[in-house]
């Protein structure tokens, strides 16, 4: 999953926390830049923060390390508004259904993307160039897949482990990002909401459709070999 940022309106934010995520933003496209240009390991963090126009020291103030940056890898959790109306709408006395519960809130996960398709391309171009980032980056986002599947099983009420929560965010993260892709595909127009239940109902479509004939190798018992 491309580490992504959820965004904020700039009327959310004070003086100094606009700051702080320009510098951010500064340092995650240079280092991207000098990834393209030089490969990751052809530049140092000191030249990175040369580049940028800040310290060292300020440099792990925002990332733990060189490929941090290249990532865009943030500690910052998944919006907590979100996953509390997520865990709510399970409740009461018409509890809404778990897919749609769902849809919404990936939907809406996407909704929030900080990203352009600048800088959706050029993060694919560094994942290409650099595949050894891939490992890292489903690394860091393992732990929000699992305060999802947490989530799910609290909602729900399944015991510790049910593979319903599991099977749930594994599905839901691969439309997410097979939805980004084509969000960020040239020519698209449609919302990434749009996209993303687009590839929703096909998906539904799969589970409500007459099952295929299963074709066997294995003659009946009334079929005489040949």
């Amino acid at each position: 999953m491309y580490s992504v940022t959820i965004s904020a309106t700039k009327g959310e934010l004070g003086l100094r926390e606009r700051k702080r995520r320009q510098t951010r933003a500064s340092l995650v496209s240079t280092a991207r830049r000098l990834t393209l240009d030089h490969g990751l390991s052809g530049f140092t963090v000191e030249q990175l923060c040369d580049e940028v126009g800040i310290s060292r020291r300020t440099f792990f103030n925002y990332f733990p390390s060189k490929e941090d940056a290249v990532l865009g890898s943030s500690d910052e959790g998944l919006p907590e508004q979100l996953l509390s109306d997520f865990v709510a709408s399970g409740r009461g006395d018409s509890p809404r259904p778990l897919l749609d519960a769902l849809a919404t809130l990936f939907a809406e996960f996407g909704n929030r993307i900080g990203i352009s398709r600048e800088e959706y391309e050029t993060m694919s171009a560094v994942l290409h160039r650099e595949p050894q980032l891939l490992a890292r980056m489903f690394a860091k986002a393992e732990s929000k897949s699992q305060l999802l599947t947490d989530l799910i099983t609290t909602r729900e009420g399944l015991p510790p482990g049910h593979p319903t929560a599991r099977v749930a965010v594994h599905v839901f993260g691969e439309l997410f990002r097979r939805s980004l892709d084509e969000f960020f595909a040239e020519g698209n127009d449609l919302s990434y909401a749009e996209v993303f239940r687009r590839n929703l109902d096909a998906l539904h479509s799969l589970f409500t459709s007459s099952a295929p004939q299963v074709l066997s190798d294995r003659p009946s018992q009334n079929q005489e070999p040949a």
